[in-house]
C-alpha cells in the first residue's frame, strides 16, 4: 500500500516488512491479516507473489523474538491447483504462479508448527475472481453482469461435469468463476470465526461460496417483542402478494427480518414441516435461472416457443423426512400436459448448529414420467439453507446465501 486512502504504507518486499506488520497489529489492535496482493504480467511477478509469504513468516518470527503477542490470523488468497497447473504451463505466468505457490507454502510452514500460538491461517483457492462494473484486461477482471451470467451457466451440473473430465489446460476454461463478494464475505466470516475453516483451506468455489453464505444466528434473543406474530404475519402477506410494489433492497430487508422473528424452536432438518408441497415465489430477486422461467411463467416468451412448450407452473416436493426433493416443471410440450422434475437427497450438512443447513445431492431427471440416463459426474452436491420455516411459509437459501 502507498499509504494514500487512509491506508498504512507499507511495501511488503522490504525487508523490515516483517517487523513493521507486527508494529501495525499492535498499534492498531489488528485481530486478522488479509493478504489480497498479486501482481501478474509483469517482471517481478515472482518476487511480489510470494511476498505475502516471506513476510508472514518474518512477521511470525519477529514477533516470537520480541515475545510480544503471536500475529493473528493470517489469511492468503491464492488460487485453485488447476489454475495454478495451467499458469506453470503459460511462460508469460510462471514467475506469477511460482510466486503465489512460494507463499502458500511458507504461510503453511509458518502457522501450521505445532508450536504456533497464532490465531490460525487460512487459504483461499478460487478459479477466477470477477466484480466490479468495468471490464479489464490487466488484471484480468470481468465485470458483474457478465461475470454473473458466466458463472450461472459454467456452475450447472453438465458444464462442471465436462470441465471435470477434461484435461487441465481445457477444463478451466469451463470452470465456474466466483464473485469477488463472495470472496469478501468468505473473509470476514474466517477472519471474525464465524466460519471455522478447520482444513485451513477453502480448496473450491463451492467452499468459497459456503463460508460466504454463514450469517449470525438470524434468530432474536432474550423475550420476543409484542406484536411479533402480528408482524411475521404481516411480512408474509407482502413477500408472498406484493413483493412487485418494493425494491429488491426492502424486500431483502423484509426477508431478514421475518428470519429474526422464525418460531424459536425451528430446526427444518428435524422438523417434518418442511415435508409437502411448497409453490415458488419468485418476486424477491429472482437468479438468472429462476428469473428465465418467470418469464415465460408470466407469458413474455415467445409465441412460436409456447406452441411447442409452454411452461404451466413450478413447485417442490419434500418428503421421506426431509430426505428427497423433487422440483416439478410443468409444462405443456406440443400440446400435451406433462411434467418435467428434477431429483435431488436431502441430508443434514456436517455442520450445522442451527438445523437449518442441507446438503443437497443431484439424484436425476425424469419426464413425462421416464427416467432420463445420466453421467455419475452429474451427481454433485450444494449447500441449501431453510432460513426460516412455519405451516405456510418457507425461506431457503441456495448456496450462495441467495433466497
Amino acid at each position: 500500500t502507498k499509504g494514500t486512502y487512509g491506508t498504512i504504507k507499507l511495501d511488503l518486499t522490504d525487508e523490515s516488512a516483517g517487523k513493521k506488520l507486527v508494529e501495525i497489529c499492535e498499534i492498531e489492535n489488528v485481530y486478522a491479516v488479509v493478504s489480497a496482493v498479486g501482481s501478474i504480467f509483469s517482471e517481478c511477478d515472482y518476487e511480489i507473489n510470494s511476498a505475502s509469504g516471506r513476510v508472514a513468516q518474518a512477521a511470525f518470527e519477529s514477533s516470537n523474538r520480541s515475545k510480544s503477542s503471536a500475529i493473528p490470523k493470517f489469511i492468503f488468497i491464492g488460487n485453485s491447483d488447476r489454475v495454478r497447473n495451467v499458469c506453470k504451463a503459460i511462460p508469460q505466468l510462471k514467475k506469477y504462479a511460482k510466486g503465489k505457490e512460494e507463499s502458500e507454502r511458507l504461510v503453511c510452514e509458518t502457522f501450521g508448527k505445532p508450536t504456533s500460538s497464532d490465531g490460525g491461517y487460512c487459504i483461499l483457492k478460487p478459479t477466477f475472481i470477477y466484480g466490479g462494473s468495468s471490464f479489464n484486461v490487466n488484471p484480468p477482471r470481468l465485470p458483474n453482469g457478465i461475470g454473473g451470467i458466466i458463472e450461472a451457466l459454467l456452475g450447472l451440473y453438465p458444464i462442471q461435469a465436462l470441465s471435470d473430465s477434461l484435461p487441465d489446460v481445457l477444463g478451466v476454461a469451463f470452470e465456474a468463476p466466483v464473485n469477488v463478494d463472495a470472496v469478501a464475505r468468505a473473509i470476514v466470516n474466517v477472519a471474525t470465526g464465524l466460519c471455522e475453516c478447520p482444513s485451513n483451506k477453502l480448496e473450491s468455489r463451492e467452499d468459497i461460496i459456503m463460508a460466504a453464505s454463514l450469517r449470525e444466528g438470524s434468530m432474536l434473543k432474550g423475550p420476543m417483542p409484542n406484536g411479533m406474530n402480528a408482524r411475521r404475519e404481516q411480512l408474509k402477506r407482502t413477500l408472498s402478494h406484493r413483493a412487485t410494489e418494493f425494491t429488491p433492497e426492502q424486500n431483502f430487508a423484509m426477508l431478514e427480518e421475518l428470519e429474526r422473528l422464525k418460531p424459536i424452536d425451528t430446526r427444518p432438518t428435524d422438523d417434518v414441516l418442511l415435508n409437502g408441497r411448497w409453490d415458488f415465489c419468485f418476486d424477491v430477486e429472482p437468479d438468472v435461472g429462476t428469473g428465465f422461467i418467470k418469464e415465460l411463467f408470466e407469458g413474455n416468451g415467445p409465441n412460436w416457443m409456447k406452441k411447442i412448450l409452454d411452461f404451466r407452473g413450478v413447485h417442490m416436493e419434500i418428503g421421506n423426512d426431509q430426505s428427497t426433493i423433487k422440483l416439478v416443471v410443468s409444462i405443456a410440450f406440443l400440446g400435451k400436459q406433462t411434467d418435467l422434475i428434477l431429483h435431488t437427497s436431502l441430508s443434514p450438512a456436517p455442520i450445522n448448529p442451527d438445523g437449518t443447513m442441507f446438503l443437497e445431492t443431484f439424484e436425476g431427471i425424469e419426464f413425462a414420467g421416464i427416467r432420463l440416463p445420466y453421467p455419475n459426474s452429474w451427481k454433485r452436491s450444494r449447500y441449501l439453507e431453510f432460513s426460516y420455516l412455519d405451516t405456510e411459509f418457507a425461506v431457503a437459501r441456495g448456496a450462495g446465501g441467495e433466497p
